[in-house]
């Protein structure tokens, strides 16, 4: 049984593999994407855009690329069972087993990038991953820095979200306790209160796209389990920009599903990473592995 696994926005590179921009099929992709966003992030993803920090667009150019490695995995003949995506990458996972269009998921994406961008432009904040503690003294520790626990992503290894000072004061108490906090490249306080205002917009939008069931199994990241049913799909979706995105309980689920073998659905190994440090019963590999073993 294999999975797809999309990433989400973070530490990866913004980019493919060179080899995948020479298929004729791209062209095709890269423009329904840009119709759908209205801005042309074909351009984004082929590094000749603005700055890709800014959350606006970096989210709908990631959903891009994260497409296009579907598409080439498609075309490969990848016979994939079972999808999950880590916060963006859950638009992806639900396109992708065809509970909505890929059109319809850029366009969420677009308008979720522009909504979570205002958010933290009005409420500056940003997210640190503290490596070395588990998920309950990361907790604890959030809890009494005024802070939220954003991502638990392994269980030695979870993200914590909030205001600048308090999250120096966080980094400065996690060092202390033996442990690594490392900033990410994000430009707000995601998955927590920080984003209330702009989740309850996006939850307006949501509503308005019918779901469809699912044709192979999602694992939401939201809840850490296998999800069958598309309104059930669409709640877990509306509270997902603020709930902590539970990474670690769905590598467990990949295991308990029967999965052998993951492949990471985008740029980077982020997930790869994560996925080998936490279970041995998966084969756990890059986009750009399998496609050079296709002898791309």
């Amino acid at each position: 049984m294999v999975a797809c696994l999309f990433p989400g926005q973070g530490s990866q590179r913004f980019t493919l593999p060179e080899s995948v921009f020479e298929e004729a099929w791209v062209g095709a992709v890269e423009g329904r994407a840009d119709q759908a966003a209205g801005k042309p992030l074909g351009e984004a993803v082929r590094g000749r855009a603005e700055d890709l920090s800014r959350t606006e667009l970096a989210q709908p150019a990631l959903l891009l690329l994260e497409w296009l490695a579907w598409e080439a995995l498609m075309r490969q003949r990848t016979p994939v069972e079972a999808v999950a995506g880590h916060s963006l990458g859950e638009y992806a996972a639900l396109a992708a087993a065809g509970v909505v269009a890929w059109d319809e998921a850029i366009q969420l994406v677009s308008w979720r990038g522009r909504l979570m961008q205002e958010a933290a432009d009005a409420r500056p904040g940003g997210m640190v991953a503290v490596l070395g503690l588990d998920a309950s003294q990361v907790r604890e520790l959030a809890a009494s820095m005024g802070c939220h626990l954003a991502n638990l992503n392994a269980p030695q290894q979870s993200v914590v979200a909030g205001g600048e000072a308090d999250l120096a004061l966080l980094t400065e108490e996690a060092t202390c306790r033996g442990a690594k906090a490392v900033r990410l490249a994000v430009s707000g306080a995601f998955h927590s209160p920080f984003m209330a205002e702009a989740g309850a917009r996006m939850v307006a939008r949501i509503r308005k796209v019918p779901f469809a069931e699912p044709r192979i199994t999602v694992i939401s990241s939201v809840s850490g389990r296998a999800e069958h049913e598309p309104e059930r799909l669409k709640e877990l979706l509306c509270v997902q920009m603020t709930s902590p995105v539970l990474w670690s309980a769905v590598v467990e689920q990949l295991a308990a599903l029967g999965v052998l073998e993951a492949v990471e659905t985008g740029p980077g190994q982020v997930l790869t990473k994560l996925g080998r440090g936490q279970c041995e019963q998966v084969a756990f590999r890059t986009f750009e592995e399998v496609w050079k073993a296709g002898g791309r």
